[in-house]
């Protein structure tokens, strides 16, 4: 079985024991992405390559603060990098793992509004959400 017919929906025939490596690497990266800064940080350059002290500045957080964050994100492949002289760029190896923070925030504002919930980063989100025009990828 092709390895990313393994990432998809389950299907007849494959084991949760076959997904195992898989469910691992998976966990590993959300371990990744389970900070606030670190999400702040793959939003600030979800579109756009960004050097590490207009991140800092952009996040509200030191320059040292920022780089070990991208070490991490780096180490789990979620960003990569580029060197321009002596300034180094940052952008999301991915856009799927956008995709995927995106849906979860998503579902999170969707849960709130369910409960009569208001939050607002939630309202701010969905506003931005509204703002800019969709994109789908085939």
């Amino acid at each position: 079985m092709q390895i990313h017919k393994l990432a998809q929906t389950p299907s007849p025939g494959t084991s949760t024991a076959d997904l195992r490596p898989l469910f691992r690497m998976h966990a590993e990266l959300c371990k990744a992405m389970a900070n606030e800064h670190r999400q702040a940080i793959l939003h600030a350059i979800c579109n756009e390559e960004k050097c590490v002290g207009d991140l800092a500045a952009e996040i509200g957080i030191s320059v040292h603060n920022v780089s070990q964050h991208l070490r991490v994100l780096k180490e789990r492949r979620l960003v990569a990098s580029r060197k321009e002289g002596q300034t180094v760029y940052y952008h999301v190896t991915n856009q799927k793992f956008m995709e995927a923070c995106s849906l979860m925030r998503q579902a999170l504002l969707e849960q709130h509004q369910e409960q009569g919930e208001s939050l607002l980063a939630a309202e701010q989100y969905e506003a931005q959400l509204h703002a800019r025009p969709t994109t789908t990828s085939a």
